[in-house]
């Protein structure tokens, strides 16, 4: 793939637009975020054009396996089930998933949302992690991160499980019962997805991401969309420091 990839002079890369700050729209409708600026510099550097395939969160997967796009950028999480069906390069980046209930609520572990109603994305690593860490939580799946909000709104379900953006941007709908972050569900570190059996292609990715990750570029990029730094145990040490 990697060298179909430069005779056809661009790279497809999936990216979906609704997990802000790695990629939402702006006003204009411009799919923006730490997402698309990585993106960006990964085709600068790979000499060719990017062409965006704009996708669900739902279809981060999907769109590999279908050969619909030759990469995903998308705030895709490194999880088991994801690696048997598709690889990842190294991280570049990680994503807190919280969870999230109005007063009266007072959760502190997964054992509390057993018998709650609690609204996720459908195929996102968080609403995996959820069905292995609870025995009878209730549980509404939503295609995208909006509908999920709106579901809240809508007071479909009362407990949420997404990134602290969403928690965020839901809060801005005025629901009745605001939300309150409870507890961090976990961490996931998020990687480039492509299919699986690339191995040319894996490790051009691979020394890409470590090599911007290194001299700081891809942390000036989070750093601007998160208004934080990366964390540390993300970025490889230098050669001179092993």
């Amino acid at each position: 793939m990697l060298a179909n990839i430069r005779q056809a002079g661009k790279v497809r890369i999936a990216i979906a637009g609704a997990v802000p700050p790695f990629n939402f729209l702006d006003t204009n409708k411009q799919l923006i975020g730490s997402d698309v600026e990585t993106a960006k510099l990964l085709v600068q550097d790979l000499g060719v054009k990017l062409d965006i395939v704009r996708i669900t969160n739902s279809e981060r997967v999907s769109v590999l396996l279908e050969r619909r796009a030759d990469l995903v950028v998308s705030a895709l999480s490194i999880t088991p089930e994801r690696e048997r069906e598709i690889a990842f390069s190294v991280p570049y980046a990680r994503i807190a998933v919280v969870i999230a209930a109005p007063q009266p609520y007072k959760l502190s572990s997964m054992l509390d949302l057993n018998d709650k109603r609690v609204g996720a994305l459908a195929a996102s690593s968080n609403l995996a992690h959820l069905r292995q860490n609870t025995s009878n939580a209730k549980i509404t799946e939503y295609p995208e991160n909006d509908e999920m909000s709106l579901g809240y709104v809508a007071e479909e379900f009362n407990v949420m499980t997404a990134p602290e953006s969403i928690v965020d941007s839901t809060n801005r709908l005025n629901p009745k019962r605001p939300l309150i972050i409870q507890f961090t569900q976990m961490e996931f570190e998020v990687a480039v997805g492509m299919p699986k059996g690339e191995k040319a292609l894996r490790d051009r990715i691979n020394q890409w991401v470590v090599t911007r990750l290194r001299d700081r570029s891809l942390g000036e990029i989070y750093r601007k969309f998160h208004n934080h730094n990366l964390p540390a145990t993300i970025i490889p040490a230098t050669e001179g420091s092993k």
